[in-house]
C-alpha cells in the first residue's frame, strides 16, 4: 500500500459526536415522509394477517406458530412483530419508524467499522488520518441510499435489515476484540450479536467467515495466528452455525418457496438468473434507478441476457480472489459483497424472489466504501487548500440527490396500488405485477381495469393457475359465466387443490344451474381450504338439506366450522343438527355441546339460540345442574331480546333440571 498519508489518526473530538449525529439526522429526513406507507404484498401473510403475532405471550408460541410467514424459522424477527403489534397494532407509522431506527443503528455501524478498519495498523499508514472522515461520508451516503427503501418501506423485509443490523454489529464488535486492552467483553459481544442474527436471516452465516477472513489477512497475518490469537472468537462465531440449523429446521414452513427440488426453477436457472441480478445490484448501489418493488417470478434463461454478467461476476470474482491472495485491503470489500449475496444469490433457488433489490442492502455499504476511497483517493491530486471544500461540496451533492430519489421513493409505498402500478410500468411483462396490480384495481373499485390486468397476467403466464383464477372469478362477476367457468376449469387441472378456484367454480356451476357439480366442487373446495369456507359451506349445506341428504351436510358443516372457526352461525348450525340428526347414529352431544359453547364466545355470550343448545347439550349428556343453570340463561337472553315465549319454556326447562323438550 501507499504510504503517502503517513500521520497519525485524527485526534481531534469534533467528528466523534458530529458524524453519528448526522447520520442520524439524514437517515430520520430521508424516511419522514414514509410513516404513512402501505403494507403490501407478503406483509399481508407475515403481518396484518399473522394471528401469531398479535400476542407477545408466551414467545414460543409466536415463534413455533408462524406457519407458512416469511418469518418462519426467524424467532428474533418474529418476537420483534409481536412486540411491534403489542405497541401500535397496525398504524403504519409504528412499523415504519422502528424499521427507521434498525436502518439508522446498522448505519451507525457501518460509520464504526469503516473508521476502526481505517484504523488498524495495516491499513493506517494509508487511510488512518482520513478515517474519521471517509467512515462518515460513508454511513451519511449509504443512510439515504434509495436502495434501502425496499427494507425500510417494505415493512416484511425487517428480516433483511435485522439481520444487517446483527452483521455489522458482529463485525464491529471483532474488531474491537481486535483491540487486547477491550478483548474478552467485546468478543462475548460479537458472539451474541451472532446468535442474535441467526434468528433474523441465514444470511448471517457469513459473518464468521468474514471476521475470519479479515483476522487472518490484515490482523494476525495468518490463519494460524488468528486462530491462536483469538481462538474463543472464532470458535464462537462458528458455533452459531449450529443455531442457524436449528431455525432452518423450525423455517419448513417455508418449505414451499426454497429447496433444490423445483422443475419450474432449478439449480441452473436460478444460476443463470444471478449472473444477471448481480451485476444489476451492483449498479443500483452505485445509481439507483430504476428501482423495482417485484422482478417477478421467471428466471432469466436467454444466454444473451445473463452471460454478459456472468462475464462481469467471474471477473469481479477473480480480481477478488487475487487482491486477497495479495493481502489488498481492496480486495476485502469484494469478499463482503460476494459472501453476504452467496446464500441467496447463488445456486439454492428461492422460487418466489429469483430477483430482489434488498439483497444488496448490507452489501451495498461496500460498494459505497471503495467508491469514498477511490474519491478520496482522487482528492489527493487537489491542492491541500481546495481539497476539504472540494470534497465537503461533492459529498453534500450526493447525498442531497439520493435523498430526493429516497423521498420520491417512499411516495411510491403510500398505497398498494402505487407500488404495483410503478412496478407494471416499470415491468410490463412480470406476470405477478399485472395479476396484483389487478387484485387492486379491483378493490379500489376500477374493475374494467382490473379485468384487462388480469387477461395479460393470463396471457404472460398461461400455465399459472392462480391467474386463472383470478381471470375466471372476474369473468363469473362480470356474468360472462361460460367463459368464468372455462377459465376455472383450466385452473383447477393447473392446480386440483387450489381453494379458491374450487370455491368460485362451484359458485359458477351453480350459477349454471348444475347443482351436481356446483356441491362437488365446493365439497372439494373444503378439502383444500376454501378462503370463503363460510360461504362455501352454507351454500353446501343448503343444497344437500335440500336434496335429503343430511348426514352429507352434517359432515360439511363439521369441516366448515374447522375452517372457519370464527363464524358463529356455522357453529350454532353444527349443534343443531348434531344435537337432533335425522340418522340417530349421528347425534353426538359432545360435539355439539362444543360448538354451541364456541358460537357463545364468539358472540361475547350474547347468544340465547347458542345457550340454549349448550343446556341441551349439557342435558343430554345427563349434566343436569348445569343444564338447568344454561336454560336459565338462554331465558334471560331471550327475555331481553323480547322473546317472551322462548323465555318461558327456557325457564321451564331449567324448572325441570334440564328435562329435554324439542326446540321450536
Amino acid at each position: 500500500m501507499s504510504t503517502r498519508d503517513t500521520q497519525r489518526p485524527e485526534r481531534s473530538s469534533s467528528l466523534a459526536w458530529a458524524a453519528p449525529l448526522c447520520v442520524l439526522l439524514l437517515g430520520i429526513f430521508a424516511y419522514w415522509n414514509g410513516a404513512q406507507g402501505a403494507f403490501v404484498f407478503d406483509d399481508h401473510v407475515d403481518i396484518t394477517d399473522n394471528v401469531a403475532i398479535r400476542e407477545p405471550w408466551p414467545p414460543w408460541r409466536v415463534i413455533l406458530d408462524q406457519g407458512q410467514s416469511g418469518v418462519s424459522g426467524r424467532p428474533v424477527v418474529a418476537l420483534s412483530y409481536a412486540l411491534n403489534y403489542e405497541w401500535c397494532e397496525y398504524q403504519t407509522w409504528g412499523w415504519h419508524w422502528v424499521n427507521v431506527a434498525i436502518h439508522l443503528l446498522t448505519a451507525l455501524l457501518v460509520l464504526g467499522c469503516v473508521r476502526r478498519a481505517l484504523e488498524l495498523p495495516h491499513f493506517s499508514p494509508r487511510w488512518g488520518a482520513r478515517a474519521r472522515g471517509i467512515a462518515a461520508a460513508v454511513a451519511c451516503v449509504w443512510v439515504v441510499h434509495p436502495l434501502a427503501t425496499g427494507v425500510i418501506m417494505y415493512r416484511g423485509q425487517r428480516v433483511e435489515s435485522m439481520m444487517a443490523l446483527f452483521f455489522a454489529a458482529t463485525f464491529y464488535c471483532a474488531l474491537r476484540a481486535f483491540e487486547r486492552d477491550a478483548a474478552r467483553p467485546w468478543t462475548r459481544l460479537a458472539v451474541l450479536a451472532c446468535a442474535l442474527g441467526t434468528g433474523c436471516k441465514e444470511v448471517i452465516v457469513g459473518a464468521p467467515v468474514l471476521v475470519l477472513l479479515f483476522d487472518a489477512l490484515f490482523v494476525a497475518g495468518s490463519w494460524k495466528g488468528a486462530l491462536a490469537a483469538r481462538r474463543g472468537l472464532h470458535l464462537g462465531l462458528f458455533a452459531t452455525w449450529a443455531l442457524i440449523a436449528l431455525f432452518v429446521v423450525l423455517a419448513e414452513g417455508r418449505s414451499e418457496s426454497v429447496g433444490f427440488g423445483y422443475s419450474e426453477v432449478g439449480v441452473w436457472e436460478y444460476l443463470t438468473t444471478q449472473a444477471w441480478a448481480v451485476p444489476h445490484y451492483l449498479q443500483l448501489s452505485l445509481w439507483p434507478d430504476p428501482l423495482v418493488f417485484d422482478y417477478g417470478k421467471r428466471p432469466i434463461t436467454e444466454v444473451t441476457r445473463w452471460l454478459p454478467g456472468g462475464l462481469v461476476v467471474l471477473a469481479l470474482l477473480a480480481l477478488t480472489a487475487w487482491g486477497l491472495f495479495r493481502r489488498n485491503g481492496l480486495a476485502f470489500l469484494g469478499a463482503f459483497w460476494f459472501v453476504i449475496l452467496a446464500p441467496t444469490s447463488s445456486v439454492l433457488p428461492i422460487v418466489t424472489e429469483v430477483i430482489v433489490e434488498h439483497r444488496a442492502y448490507l452489501p451495498s455499504a461496500a460498494v459505497l466504501t471503495l467508491a469514498v476511497l477511490g474519491a478520496s483517493a482522487l482528492l489527493e491530486r487537489i491542492a491541500v487548500r481546495t481539497r476539504a471544500y472540494v470534497a465537503a461540496l461533492a459529498l453534500a451533492a450526493v447525498i442531497a440527490t439520493l435523498a430526493w430519489l429516497t423521498h420520491a421513493r417512499n411516495q411510491t409505498y403510500r398505497t398498494e396500488i402505487g407500488v404495483w402500478a410503478d412496478t407494471v410500468a416499470k415491468m410490463p411483462e412480470n406476470d405477478r405485477a399485472q395479476a396484483c396490480y389487478g387484485n387492486d384495481l379491483r378493490v379500489a373499485g376500477r374493475v374494467q381495469e382490473a379485468g384487462e390486468r388480469y387477461a395479460e397476467s393470463v396471457r404472460l403466464a398461461p400455465q399459472d393457475p392462480y391467474w386463472a383464477a383470478n381471470f375466471g372469478t372476474w369473468l363469473l362477476d362480470q356474468g360472462r359465466v361460460e367463459e368464468g367457468i372455462a377459465e376455472l376449469v383450466r385452473s383447477r387441472d393447473l392446480l386440483p387443490t387450489y381453494g379458491m378456484t374450487l370455491q368460485n367454480l362451484g359458485s359458477g356451476y351453480q350459477r349454471r344451474g348444475d347443482v351436481e357439480l356446483a356441491i362437488a366442487s365446493w365439497q372439494a373446495a373444503l378439502d383444500h381450504g376454501a378462503p370463503a369456507a363460510s360461504f362455501v359451506t352454507a351454500q353446501l349445506v343448503a343444497l344437500l338439506t335440500g336434496r335429503g341428504r343430511e348426514a352429507e351436510a352434517l359432515d360439511a358443516l363439521r369441516r366448515g366450522c374447522k375452517l372457519a372457526t370464527n363464524d358463529p352461525e356455522l357453529h350454532v348450525q353444527l349443534a343443531r343438527g348434531l344435537l337432533r340428526p335425522k340418522e340417530a347414529a349421528e347425534r353426538d352431544p359432545a360435539a355439539a355441546l362444543a360448538a354451541a359453547q364456541r358460537a357463545l364466545v364468539l358472540r361475547g355470550g350474547v347468544a340465547p339460540e347458542a345457550a340454549e343448545l349448550e343446556a341441551e347439550a349439557l342435558a343430554a349428556l345427563g349434566r343436569r345442574a348445569e343444564a338447568s343453570m344454561a336454560y336459565a340463561r338462554a331465558a334471560g337472553l331471550w327475555r331481553a331480546l323480547g322473546d317472551a315465549g322462548r323465555a318461558r319454556e327456557c325457564e321451564t326447562r331449567s324448572a325441570s333440571a334440564g328435562a329435554v323438550l324439542p326446540l321450536r
